[in-house]
């Protein structure tokens, strides 16, 4: 199933990510099989428990992950569950995830964790509508409301698709916690989004996050898969482009400052706007 090979791939995706920033760097940087070495060692160690918190921040990291791999279930990219409207399961599943997982930030009742908490959330409300509308337009255009069905890339949808590309590209950005919405290897608490979070979890706990994380990327690689017309593939090649994109974008980009995120996120949701539009009215016409 779907679930388990982005559950394989997951630390590999993120391990060679890093590994490819230290060579563009000019220097030789970790193996890029260390994030599966990282997730053994936090599972060996002792997970703590903040005082005063409840089930709650013990319950996140395991919905969390479970959400994520139900999200994945609903990839074709093996056979998996089809239905009309999947797609809306999907967004919704990976957003639980994130729900629970800023509740037990705030349950810490740290600073930096609700801090965290609500810029994350923000980042959700401001990336959410666009993947639904863009996903919704490619199912239009496509004759079916079910990810299976999806039709791939053609000249007679390229713009409506281009648009759409668009909109799951900075949702992937901005979901995964990646420049330049967010730096995933800052050390600085102030600046942090997503990691700002996590900084009350340990061990095991802090393990179930980081492979749920790396299998969100994965999903959304996933869905943009499905648009590109290279059959089977289609995945190889979306992994790979992905892989070089972000690798050069977070060695020589810059993170924006937290205020003009919902500027950035605004392409997104514009995008996915105009994609529904040049559906209906090629439809109409």
């Amino acid at each position: 199933m779907s679930a388990f090979l982005l559950l394989l791939l997951a630390p590999l995706f993120t391990g060679s990510l890093k590994w490819l920033k230290a060579r563009l760097q000019n220097r030789q940087g970790p193996d890029p099989l260390y994030d599966y070495k990282n997730l053994l060692k936090l599972w060996r160690k002792v997970w703590i428990r903040p005082q005063g918190s409840s089930p709650l921040f013990l319950l996140a990291p395991v919905v969390g992950l479970l959400s994520t791999g139900l999200a994945a279930v609903f990839l074709p990219l093996l056979p998996g569950i089809s239905f009309a409207g999947d797609f809306l399961v999907l967004i919704y599943l990976l957003n639980l995830g994130r729900f629970l997982q800023v509740l037990a930030a705030l349950d810490t009742g740290s600073a930096f964790g609700g801090q965290g908490s609500y810029r994350e959330s923000l980042v959700s409300v401001l990336a959410e509508p666009g993947s639904v509308l863009a996903l919704g337009a490619v199912g239009l255009a496509s004759g079916s409301l079910s990810l299976a069905a999806f039709s791939p890339l053609s000249p007679q949808n390229a713009l409506v698709y281009t648009l759409v590309l668009v909109a799951l590209t900075l949702a992937l950005l901005a979901e995964g916690a990646r420049m330049p919405v967010d730096d995933p290897t800052t050390h600085l608490e102030l600046t942090m989004i997503h990691e700002a979070q996590l900084l009350d979890h340990s061990g095991p706990l802090l393990a179930l996050y980081e492979l749920s994380a790396g299998m969100k990327i994965l999903v959304y690689i996933g869905l943009i898969a499905l648009l590109l017309p290279f059959g089977g593939l289609s995945f190889p090649a979306a992994l790979l482009l992905a892989w070089l994109a972000l690798g050069y974008l977070e060695t020589y980009g810059v993170k924006l400052r937290y205020l003009r995120l919902p500027d950035l996120m605004s392409y997104n949701t514009l995008s996915g706007i105009l994609a529904v539009l040049g559906v209906v009215l090629r439809f109409r016409i």
